[in-house]
C-alpha cells in the first residue's frame, strides 16, 4: 500500500483520485483504512485517496481509469473490462501486452489497455487447460470443484457451467 500510495502521490495527475479497496475476506486484524489513511496523509494525498471497506468490484472497476493489484484475480476483471493493469507482485496474466509492463511510475502517466485479442486467447487457454469451475467458501461450490477435478482427473471433463 506504501508503494502505491507513495508512487500515486509522485506521479499520478493533479486531478485523479486513487480508490484502495478492501480485500473481502480480509480477517479484520488491521485496520487497513487507518493505514491507508496515515500513508497518504503522510505523502500529502489524503484529499485524494479513498478507502472502500466494501462494494461492488465490477461498478468500482466500471469507473476505473486503471487498477493496480498484487495479484488479484481482479486483474483479470479490469482486463476483461479493457483496464490498464499494473500487476506488483506474481501474478500469471502479467506478461506483454495484456499488463502494464512500465512500472507503476510511469503507470499513472500512461496506463496501456491490454491488447484484446492477447489477453481472449490468454483467457481462453486459462479456461479450458487451467481452470476448474467451483471454490472454497461454500458447500455448494466446493461440491461443484469435486466433480470437475475428478473428471478433469479421469480424462473426461465435464462441460464449462
Amino acid at each position: 500500500m506504501k508503494t502505491v500510495i507513495q508512487s500515486f502521490a509522485a506521479h499520478a495527475p493533479a486531478g485523479v483520485r486513487l480508490v484502495v479497496k478492501e480485500h473481502p475476506l480480509d480477517n479484520g486484524v488491521r485496520n487497513w483504512e487507518q493505514v491507508a489513511a496515515d500513508i497518504a496523509t503522510k505523502f500529502k494525498v489524503a484529499d485524494r485517496v479513498d478507502y472502500l471497506v466494501g462494494g461492488d468490484i465490477g461498478a468500482i472497476s466500471a469507473g476505473s481509469r486503471g487498477m493496480v493489484t498484487i495479484n488479484s484475480t481482479t486483474g483479470t476483471l479490469g482486463l476483461a473490462m479493457g483496464l490498464p493493469v499494473a500487476v506488483l507482485g506474481d501474478a500469471i496474466y502479467d506478461m506483454a501486452d495484456i499488463t502494464f509492463q512500465g512500472g507503476i511510475g510511469a503507470f499513472w502517466q500512461h496506463p496501456t489497455p491490454p491488447d484484446a485479442e492477447t489477453f481472449a486467447a490468454w483467457r481462453r487457454l486459462l479456461i479450458e487447460r487451467c481452470l476448474i469451475p467451483g471454490g472454497f467458501f461454500s458447500p455448494e461450490a466446493l461440491d461443484k470443484v469435486v466433480s470437475h477435478a475428478i473428471a478433469r482427473f479421469e480424462g473426461h471433463p465435464l462441460a464449462p457451467e
